[in-house]
């Protein structure tokens, strides 16, 4: 864990030179650290060049901008050496990574697309269906959001961890606010969720099935944008499966998000 430091002055280099901005902190990453398995590549100097985790499957290999070919390759192979089938996410831009795991004859199975939309101004207000209200989350609602998510993301590769993993990784996330998780209920139903992190990011948006088609999940992401306008912030954004089967990335775009950026996701079978 003391070379948590080291390794976010990686990840920050990498997401700066891939996207000019960085993308996490360092207590994401420590907390990150705190679930799984983690790797770093020491140059001559000892100095922290590269690192990898891994956690319930899912890889990451993160090597400095100015490392060589060989860093990436001496981390995936690390991770590799636990067996195990094997996922991960890289950015399109990355070029050397893609190219790394096509190497290793990882599979492309999914495009992610990361998308944005500017809050500056006050965006257009949410439109509730008949009978359902909108509030935020508390604690004893959790085994209810947990069922719904489970129920809205059968049939699409999102995958939901078990409760007794899932809330803790959530709740416990330095993002965590309450404040911007919102319910809608219809009498004493839920009928969809929108679960944000704090810094303007829509980290799960589900409708119960029984309620798609009725403008359940436009409402949420309208109301949460609304809410991100008036806590100050600039921009909202998400990431969504290309072809998610319910709709989703014309409900975005509907709303005025904008593509991003595209991420490709690779796995790899047991060994």
């Amino acid at each position: 864990m003391s070379d948590v430091p080291a390794a976010f002055a990686v990840s920050e280099a990498v997401a700066v030179a891939l996207h000019g901005q960085a993308d996490t902190t360092v207590e994401h990453l420590r907390v990150a650290w705190d679930y799984g398995h983690a790797w770093v590549a020491l140059d001559a100097a000892d100095r922290v060049v590269g690192y990898a985790t891994l956690e319930d499957g899912y890889v990451e290999v993160w090597p400095h901008p100015a490392a060589g070919a060989e860093v990436a390759d001496a981390l995936l192979d690390a991770v590799s050496r636990r067996g195990g089938a094997l996922e991960t996410i890289v950015p399109a831009a990355a070029a050397a990574l893609v190219a790394l795991y096509r190497g290793r004859g990882w599979v492309q199975t999914r495009e992610v697309l990361r998308m944005e939309i500017e809050v500056s101004d006050r965006p257009q207000a949410a439109v509730w269906p008949p009978a359902v209200r909108v509030r935020t989350y508390h604690d004893d609602d959790a085994r209810d959001v947990h069922a719904l998510l489970e129920a809205a993301f059968q049939g699409n590769a999102e995958e939901v961890p078990p409760f007794a993993r899932w809330h803790p990784w959530m709740t416990n996330d330095p993002s965590f606010d309450a404040g911007v998780w919102f319910l809608a209920e219809a009498a004493e139903l839920l009928a969809g969720v929108c679960l944000c992190w704090r810094e303007g990011w829509v980290k799960d948006l589900a409708v119960a099935p029984s309620f798609r088609g009725h403008g359940v999940g436009e409402a949420l992401l309208r109301h949460a944008l609304t809410v991100f306008h008036d806590r100050g912030l600039a921009t909202v954004g998400l990431k969504v499966d290309a072809d998610n089967p319910t709709g989703a990335v014309r409900l975005y775009e509907r709303v005025g998000m904008a593509r991003d950026r595209t991420y490709l996701m690779f796995a790899t079978t047991a060994a």
